[in-house]
């Protein structure tokens, strides 16, 4: 099967402020951007001005380029292996392709080819075994596969599959961070073979507004360095808001959950170590080096979709087959006071760092069965923009490949689908 998306006709300049004040705190810059409005659309405000290092993208008539996806490989169940349920999943040099097993808390293994070759852990305590198979990611030899329960991390060999550590990472200074003294760990983000990224969520949320520390809008993660022995090596390096929630009351009851299109913050790490962080809100990507210091930023003034109900809970639909989850959401946003709903959609979806540092960029439309795709240069210079389905995620980008998670009509069961990239130059 063979896919062909032609690139819109408009190319990027690229313009390059060096600020004099520095990058301001994370969350307050996020908050004072998410004020922007149609109108501003073509305007750098400037507090985005005064980021040292910004690039800005502004578009301009011109040619672009053309890109081509040609379907290639599948890899989910077969009759070698069944998969129950398939959580994260990761691609090695070799193309190896690793899933994540979340219902049988193991990994699988196939080869380039799409054939099952190996599987890595089992349920239990133990070194190399899982009580939930958590992100998974191939750096160099090594698999790094994040077991959250456990706060425990399983580093297994790429060449012959056999375990080469097992990390405890419920920070054994934690301690001695007063901030952090009633922090979890919550998420654990590999930058190299030593250093981790560790994000230390606060334990508890009050949602009821009756409560004297009442603060379900009002909290933030932190995020600190962690070696390959647990232990925190940072300052703090970044803050920023925590996913925000709706609440309603609904028949007499209160009733509050978070939801993604109030905004969230993303997380990637390049092949060169370097941190991409973004507000879903805006097309402002901030870039750290791996001891968490402010090198750049990319904006881009995105046109953003107005929001409606409506179509939140159409998305709502999409997403969630419990009964009781789904009517305990749409009830929320049906019920919602006007000045909690968010004036529009966020721009941005999700951000990918491939194996040549490019970042691709999926953002918000109109058609809301597509996300369009921005393929740019780490320098900044636009390459292509694409569209693909919403329903068929892109997660990996590497070796001149893009890896979709796709669910099979006939059997319902999720897969990992690979196209080869091709780029022509339009003329």
């Amino acid at each position: 099967m063979h896919f062909e998306f032609q690139s819109t006709d408009k190319h990027f300049t690229v313009t390059r402020f060096n600020g004099m004040i520095k990058v301001l705190a994370m969350g307050t810059l996020f908050i004072l951007f998410s004020g922007c409005n149609r109108s501003e659309e073509q305007k750098i405000p400037p507090y985005v001005q005064n980021l040292e290092n910004l690039i800005v993208l502004s578009s301009v008539e011109g040619p672009g380029n053309a890109i081509h996806f040609i379907r290639e490989m599948e890899f989910g169940s077969s009759d070698e292996q069944m998969i129950g349920k398939l959580g994260s999943f990761s691609v090695d040099k070799a193309n190896n392709v690793y899933l994540g097993d979340i219902q049988q808390h193991s990994i699988y293994i196939f080869d380039q080819y799409g054939h099952y070759t190996a599987s890595l852990g089992r349920q239990g305590r133990g070194p190399g075994e899982f009580n939930f198979v958590g992100h998974l990611k191939n750096i160099d030899d090594h698999l790094f596969a994040y077991d959250p329960p456990q706060f425990r991390l399983n580093v297994f060999s790429s060449k012959n599959y056999e375990l080469a550590a097992s990390v405890n990472l419920h920070a054994t200074n934690k301690r001695d961070f007063e901030e952090l003294r009633e922090f979890d760990l919550g998420f654990l983000h590999p930058i190299n073979k030593t250093r981790f990224l560790g994000l230390f969520s606060p334990p508890v949320i009050y949602a009821d507004p009756s409560h004297p520390k009442y603060n379900l809008n009002d909290l933030s993660n932190s995020i600190y360095l962690l070696d390959n022995k647990g232990a925190i090596i940072s300052d703090k390096i970044l803050e920023y808001p925590d996913l925000r929630a709706l609440t309603a009351t609904v028949n007499g009851e209160y009733r509050h959950t978070q939801f993604e299109f109030l905004g969230r913050t993303l997380i990637s790490v390049s092949n060169s170590s370097e941190i991409y962080v973004t507000r879903t809100e805006d097309f402002l990507i901030q870039v750290f080096n791996s001891e968490g210091q402010y090198e750049r930023a990319y904006f881009y003034p995105l046109p953003k979709r107005e929001f409606t109900r409506e179509q939140a809970i159409k998305e709502q639909k999409k997403v969630y087959e419990n009964d009781y989850v789904l009517e305990y959401r749409l009830s929320v946003i049906n019920n919602a006071p006007e000045e909690q709903i968010p004036q529009f959609w966020p721009a941005i979806k999700d951000i990918l760092i491939d194996d040549e540092n490019r970042l691709w960029i999926s953002t918000i439309v109109e058609d809301f069965d597509v996300y369009e795709w921005w393929v740019i240069e780490n320098t900044g210079e636009l390459i292509t923009k694409f569209e693909w389905p919403r329903n068929e995620p892109i997660e990996v980008v590497k070796n001149g490949y893009i890896y979709t998670r796709e669910t099979d009509e006939e059997t319902g069961l999720q897969q990992v689908v690979r196209y080869k990239i091709e780029f022509d130059e339009v003329n």
